[in-house]
């Protein structure tokens, strides 16, 4: 049982499997990967706390249903209603979740409704009402793999994930749950043909520089728990604060590990624009901004020019 012959794959093996036809929202993770992200892979997030980690896989998932794909979002540190409010926002390029003073909750609604509404693709959300058992999570991603037709599911994050099942119970056993979670979640990956999209904390490095205040770049070995993560991870990606200035709104994006081009090292600069929630990489960022800045102006001006009379 398994074992077959080269000559079984004889009509598939002309077939191009080179380029993804589902990219990243960032031109230079897609230049890493050959265009983007695959299914039958894990690919991994990994950042200091509050570095914008949640941010950036939300950036992914919205930039994926915009693309005509299926989305499942388990997010177990927020509801269900702070996450669609985030995508909301991301699609009104408006931070929802820190200021809604300009926004009416008409037009968020009319936003949700031009996002998720009748003949949208969906999104599915897990109410995991604070259960985060392995088992369980594992049982959700199956069924919405099978039964929804789901290709692309975000799970933030494993590391509360290992810890509410019981792996506080120290490092042992932090290491033996992640060790576990991530053999299951690697065989559904494969088996149910997937592409999920994974968080994962990192571990305070020695000295007294985290990786929150720029001391020190994540690296494969920083990965918080277990070596599983790096070893069963198709892909990481780690968001690092700037040296020279940690309290700023920039993030380097590094690749760590990349096992289908073999392409590591810096990526790319991304800006988070805290009046619209939005992760941009930096060049884009700035352009933006600019055409921000006109629409203002113009707007401006159009109020100052006096009523034509009748």
């Amino acid at each position: 049982d398994g074992i077959v012959v080269a000559t079984d794959y004889r009509d598939i093996i002309g077939e191009d499997e080179t380029a993804s036809a589902v990219s990243f929202p960032y031109s230079s993770l897609n230049d890493s990967f050959l265009l983007g992200l695959r299914p039958n892979e894990i690919c991994l997030v990994a950042a200091g706390s509050g570095t914008g980690k949640t941010t950036f896989v939300k950036e992914i998932a919205y930039h994926l249903h915009q693309q005509g794909e299926a989305v499942g979002l388990i997010m177990l540190e927020e509801s269900n209603k702070r996450s669609l409010l985030s995508l909301t926002g991301i699609h009104m390029n408006r931070n929802l979740t820190q200021d809604r003073s300009d926004v009416s909750d008409e037009e968020i609604v009319e936003a949700f409704d031009d996002l998720f509404g009748e003949g949208r693709n969906p999104v599915y959300l897990l109410d995991h009402w604070g259960n985060s058992d392995v088992d369980v999570i594992c049982q959700r991603i199956e069924f919405m793999a099978k039964s929804l037709s789901l290709k692309w599911i975000v799970l933030d994050h494993i590391s509360l994930l290992c810890t509410q099942m019981g792996g506080n119970g120290g490092f042992g056993s932090e290491r033996i749950m992640i060790d576990y979670a991530m053999t299951r979640l690697a065989s559904l990956v494969r088996a149910c043909g997937i592409g999920l999209i994974l968080v994962s904390h990192v571990k305070r490095p020695e000295g007294n520089s985290g990786h929150e205040s720029g001391g020190q770049p994540v690296r494969l070995n920083h990965l918080r728990g277990s070596s599983s993560l790096g070893q069963l991870s198709d892909s990481v990606i780690a968001l690092n604060v700037d040296s020279d200035e940690p309290d700023s709104d920039l993030r380097h994006v590094h690749v760590l590990k990349n096992r289908y081009t073999g392409m590591t090292g810096y990526c790319c600069t991304l800006k988070y624009n805290r009046e619209t929630g939005r992760l941009m990489e930096e060049e884009l960022s700035h352009l933006f901004e600019t055409e921000q800045e006109e629409e203002e102006q113009n707007a401006e001006s159009s109020e100052r020019q006096p009523q034509e009379v009748a």
